[in-house]
C-alpha cells in the first residue's frame, strides 16, 4: 500500500493500487515518467491537485494521474524512455519561447496543443519516431528537433577548411 495522499479527506493512506493503469511501461521508469510529467504535463487538474500529486511522485512514487500513465504508455510504445520525454519536452519549451513552434504548422506532432494559462501539451507518440531514429543515429537532439520542425533541408553545421590547400568540406547531416 502506498503512503501517498490522492486528495483532500481523512489524510489516510492511498488504498489504490500505484501500478494500475500504467500497460507495458516497466516498472523501473514509472517514477521517472511520474516525475518527468509533473515537469512537463500532459494533462493540469488544477494547483490544488498538482500539489497532492507532486507529494506521490517527488520521492519516487508513481501516484499519477491516469491521463499521464496512459500517455507515458503509449510513448513508451513509441519507444521513448523517460528521458526522451524530459529532453523533448525541454527543447519543445526552448522552441515554444523563442517562437519556433507553430500550431498551423506542427500541430500534427502533438495530440493536443500548448493550453493556457499553464504550458499542457499531449505528444503524437508516433509522429515522433523520426526524431527517436535521428537520436539512434547519433544526430544531437536539439538538431533532430530542427529537423522535425523544419525539414530535411536544414542549413549545414558548418565547413571545414584546410590549410595545407585541400578543399573545403561542407558538414552536414
Amino acid at each position: 500500500m502506498s503512503i501517498y495522499l490522492v486528495g483532500p479527506g481523512d489524510g489516510g493512506a492511498d488504498d489504490l493500487d500505484p501500478t494500475d493503469g500504467w500497460g507495458d511501461v516497466p516498472e523501473a521508469d514509472r517514477p521517472l515518467w511520474s516525475r518527468y510529467m509533473l515537469d512537463h504535463c500532459p494533462w493540469f487538474p488544477g494547483p490544488t491537485i498538482m500539489t497532492l500529486i507532486a507529494g506521490g511522485v517527488v520521492d519516487g512514487g508513481t501516484r499519477a494521474p491516469q491521463a499521464w500513465k496512459e500517455a507515458a504508455a503509449e510513448l513508451h510504445s513509441a519507444g521513448f524512455t523517460p528521458i526522451h520525454y524530459f529532453l523533448l519536452a525541454e527543447l519543445l519549451a526552448g522552441a515554444r519561447k523563442q517562437g519556433d513552434l507553430d500550431e498551423a504548422s506542427h500541430g500534427h506532432l502533438f495530440k493536443q496543443w500548448f493550453k493556457e494559462p499553464f504550458p499542457v501539451f499531449q505528444l503524437e507518440a508516433e509522429a515522433w519516431k523520426p526524431w527517436l531514429e535521428r537520436l539512434e543515429q547519433a544526430q544531437s537532439p536539439s538538431r533532430a528537433l530542427e529537423h522535425m520542425l523544419h525539414g530535411p533541408n536544414l542549413p549545414p553545421l558548418g565547413t571545414v577548411t584546410y590549410s595545407a590547400g585541400e578543399p573545403t568540406r561542407v558538414v552536414s547531416d
